[in-house]
């Protein structure tokens, strides 16, 4: 009786690991974009509320409220080191410990730039170090924002140098790349073969009302798999709602903090946002309360 009560126990046991893992691998196979449609923009601000930081206090404290899709600024340190930071004009308070001076910045060493902590209390990250805050958090996702460089190939050289050198390979599945123009495709794609690509536009604009221009965007990111364009908000308009009706392309614009922006956003059809401080659950309640409305008024 003892025997055979052991042997259920552990039959549920290994019934239940069967589920749990058929339930994470179905995840997998889900796109990002259709299961997430907030991305929280340079890690997010800070408990404090204090954004931009790209820093380790920044993503603990916005993974604990359920942001899974996190955007970083990336540039170089002066000894070509990726690390995770918007530009090298900013202070961020660091201008005393980076020997800098109203007329004299730009890069410094990688570790000038782990010894100064940004405003005096944020823990800066190399993208080495962020890439181990993937291996141990497999449910999250970069996307990159690697601004405009005329050496993209080098620069993701270096980006995958450095997850393949230190054993973070398999993190390369949950990169999102970001591109600025449609050339960057196959420069990106020269180096590594990611599987996850999204177009911005910030940098080229929308081809609106150029002939044949709109079209040729559209036949570009079907052809090459790109589901995700995205655009500062404020540039998001009827006309370009209508220029991708039926295309499948999924519109995210930046940087929405305004919640009644981002619900008007919503009612105009866009899918999702990049943003600082607005959580997962809250834009998916606004998304709900979108498609119910929507229904009254259609009667569907």
């Amino acid at each position: 009786m003892k025997k055979r009560m052991v042997c259920g126990i552990l039959a549920a046991y290994l019934c239940l690991l069967a589920i749990i893992f058929s339930l994470q691998n179905h995840s997998r196979k889900i796109p990002w974009h259709e299961r997430y449609q907030v991305i929280c923009h340079a890690l997010g601000c800070t408990a404090e509320g204090v954004g931009l930081t790209n820093s380790r206090e920044a993503f603990v404290y916005n993974y604990t409220r359920g942001q899974r899709v996190f955007e970083a600024d990336i540039q170089i340190t002066k000894d070509g080191v990726m690390v995770l930071r918007h530009d090298w004009d900013s202070d961020l308070g660091q201008e005393e410990a980076f020997g800098w001076t109203e007329d004299r910045r730009g890069p410094v060493t990688e570790e000038e730039f782990l010894n100064a902590p940004i405003y005096g209390q944020y823990t800066p990250l190399t993208l080495e170090d962020w890439f181990g805050i993937m291996e141990t958090h497999p449910d999250i996702w970069l996307v990159t924002d690697t601004k405009y460089s005329p050496e993209v190939e080098k620069q993701f050289r270096l980006f995958v140098d450095t997850a393949v050198d230190n054993g973070y390979e398999d993190v390369l599945s949950r990169v999102i790349v970001q591109i600025y123009y449609k050339e960057m495709y196959d420069e990106v794609r020269a180096v590594y073969p990611f599987e996850n690509i999204l177009l911005t536009l910030y940098y080229i604009g929308y081809p609106l009302g150029e002939a044949g221009e709109a079209e040729a965007l559209k036949d570009f990111m079907a052809g090459n798999g790109i589901p995700v364009l995205t655009m500062p908000s404020g540039w998001w308009s009827e006309e370009i709602e209508k220029d991708l009706a039926d295309s499948g392309i999924k519109v995210f614009v930046h940087t929405v903090n305004d919640g009644a922006e981002a619900r008007q956003r919503l009612t105009e059809g866009i899918s999702g946002i990049y943003t600082d401080v607005i959580l997962p659950a809250e834009f998916e309640r606004w998304r709900q309360e979108t498609k119910e409305r929507e229904s009254v008024i259609t009667g569907d």
